[in-house]
């Protein structure tokens, strides 16, 4: 019910539900619980559910009799209708990116306007959205780097394999995936729904300029990151991909697996984007776990190593350029095998 139904100020942490409920207040932790009546549980979310509609309806009111902004209201996900056009297209409050394929695609908070928005059907593409954003949605993706700036409500993954997810989020519900890795900075613990396969989760491993302010605007705290809290609802059928209700043969949905500290990366966001302002965030505002940042500190270690090598090695001028040009060549062979040629390409002529 904590996924439903949560308490606390907006732009604080949410205070869990069995800490809210008055039932086990004056009971003796070491000892078993004791049962509570499901009517009487039910009579108690009633009323908080009552209780915060007239608030919600006293705000509301207020609102009325004062300036009005367009601003406040949220837009639900569901309600939107798809767009039949490529790119993007932005309608009541959405902003849709879609069929992009074999590109990359950026756009920053100017443009998407502090709109909720969707990703659907991209495929063999690295798209940026580096913005302040509601709500969003990514999905039937595949092939993909997605990197979002700051989700203040929910983000939500579906449908999708071998996508690489970066964002930073209040919630996050990922349904029905495939060989995808999550880099997250998230509040709340991600959960998993559906019909997942092979999933990975790690730490939040970017930034870029306008990122703290981003998280200020939505509400997100940096100090809280439960990405390596993955939580599985529900049960799926091992011989059926779709949904139903639970049956003899069901098993517990997959979760996801902790990336491996060896695996983990931080991924730079191109900084034709920086800004010059003071302000500006200069580092990933979200702590790595200790293993991760050991990780990391070993591989620049090892980078440092390998060019201090290269320095001293002893080499005429003509074995200079040798090693020159062969480093060049194999750097080249790997930037066209990975395919981020084309993502330098395609973000020069940007």
């Amino acid at each position: 019910l904590g996924f439903l139904i949560q308490f606390g100020e907006k732009g604080s942490e949410t205070v869990p539900l069995r800490q809210i409920a008055p039932f086990f207040a004056n009971s003796d932790p070491d000892m078993p619980a004791a049962a509570v009546s499901a009517t009487q549980v039910h009579d108690w979310l009633l009323q908080k559910v009552a209780d915060a509609l007239e608030q919600i309806a006293e705000r509301a009111t207020a609102k009325e009799n004062g300036p009005s902004s367009g601003s406040d209201q949220d837009v639900a996900m569901a309600d939107a209708t798809t767009s039949p056009s490529k790119a993007s297209t932005c309608s009541r409050g959405l902003f849709f990116v879609e069929g992009i394929s074999k590109s990359s695609y950026v756009k920053q908070a100017a443009e998407v306007k502090n709109s909720s928005l969707k990703v659907i059907n991209c495929h063999d593409s690295v798209i940026y959205v580096l913005a302040p954003l509601r709500y969003a949605t990514i999905y039937g993706c595949s092939d993909a780097t997605i990197v979002l700036g700051a989700v203040g409500k929910a983000l939500r993954v579906e449908h999708c394999e071998r996508v690489h997810v970066i964002s930073a989020a209040k919630q996050v519900c990922i349904a029905s995936c495939r060989e995808c890795v999550f880099f997250l900075g998230v509040n709340q613990r991600p959960l998993m729904v559906g019909d997942n396969h092979k999933l990975q989760v790690g730490p939040y491993n970017t930034y870029y300029a306008q990122l703290e302010d981003h998280l200020k605007q939505v509400g997100i705290e940096p100090t809280i990151n439960k990405w390596n809290e993955p939580l599985a609802l529900g049960v799926v059928d091992p011989h059926d991909s779709l949904s139903h209700p639970a049956g003899v043969s069901d098993v517990q949905a997959e979760t996801a697996t902790l990336l491996d500290p060896d695996q983990f990366t931080n991924f730079l966001i191109p900084n034709w984007f920086a800004s010059a302002a003071p302000e500006a965030t200069k580092d990933n505002p979200f702590s790595l776990p200790e293993p991760y940042l050991t990780s990391q500190q070993k591989k620049h270690t090892n980078l440092g190593e390998a060019k201090q090598i290269l320095k001293e090695t002893p080499l005429d001028e003509g074995k200079k350029k040798e090693l020159s040009c062969a480093l060049h060549v194999l750097f080249k062979d790997w930037l066209y095998a990975s395919g981020n040629i084309r993502q330098l390409y395609c973000l020069q002529g940007d």
